[in-house]
């Protein structure tokens, strides 16, 4: 971003902001609009074109969908270590320790992208900083809606349709000419014994979608309201 301003009258800005295609450059480019607009020169609302609306809404919404996809598949295989079907460190019987471990991972990757779009808090001050923000943390949230509704309805389609037992005696039937009896027997019974981990995963993910969602939402509440704080007390001091 370079600009040409002669006391506080705003010239012109060029060239235009490049779309970001991560979070690493949604974060960049917030950054560098908040120091323009902290500095006290003034930038055109038509700065900030739709094109641009549309990229920050797009990053956001790709890392929360993704993030958010890894964790849901992750949450069956955590409850299945808590409910002792899947083993963990090699034993059957997990410790506190382990339990936790087994949830913290489940949903680390989805918590870890809410703390990186959380730093965007305090640059949550001039009208095209804040415009970035909110379109970043409206598609952060419409991927992270969108995964829990895919994930939600796809855990409860394994647990009533795919891993009933009408299902699963025929078409593990199907395998008896190539499997032996007792095996489809031992996976028959462990699926069932299963089957009730996607019905815990999908409410969990309720959860642990909301506290995705609260995360930046919240922080960005608060650090704004902090370097609001700090900017009023420099103009006291000017």
């Amino acid at each position: 971003m370079s600009e040409k301003s002669k006391g506080d009258i705003f010239l012109g800005v060029s060239p235009p902001p490049h779309k970001p295609k991560g979070l690493v450059d949604a974060l960049s480019e917030i950054q560098q609009y908040y120091v323009v607009e902290r500095s006290g020169s003034p930038i055109p609302e038509d700065f900030f074109t739709l094109g641009g609306k549309l990229a920050f809404f797009e990053v956001g919404f790709r890392a929360a969908f993704l993030s958010g996809i890894v964790s849901a598949l992750l949450m069956p295989f955590a409850f299945g270590v808590i409910e002792r079907y899947i083993p963990i460190f090699g034993s059957y019987n997990p410790s506190l320790f382990d339990r936790i471990f087994a949830i913290v991972l489940s949903i680390s990757f989805s918590i870890a992208h809410s703390v990186f779009i959380s730093l965007t808090g305090k640059y949550y001050i001039g009208s095209i900083s804040k415009s970035a923000i909110k379109n970043l943390l409206g598609g952060f949230i419409s991927g992270a809606l969108l995964k829990l509704v895919i994930a939600f309805i796809l855990f409860h389609t394994i647990y009533f349709y795919f891993l009933s037992q009408k299902f699963l005696t025929r078409n593990l039937l199907k395998l008896s000419p190539f499997i032996k009896y007792e095996t489809l027997k031992k996976v028959y019974l462990f699926l069932m014994e299963f089957r009730p981990v996607f019905l815990i995963s999908s409410y969990f993910l309720i959860f642990s979608t909301f506290l995705m969602i609260i995360i930046p939402i919240l922080s960005i509440l608060i650090s704004s309201r902090r370097t609001r704080k700090e900017i009023e007390r420099e103009e006291r001091w000017a």
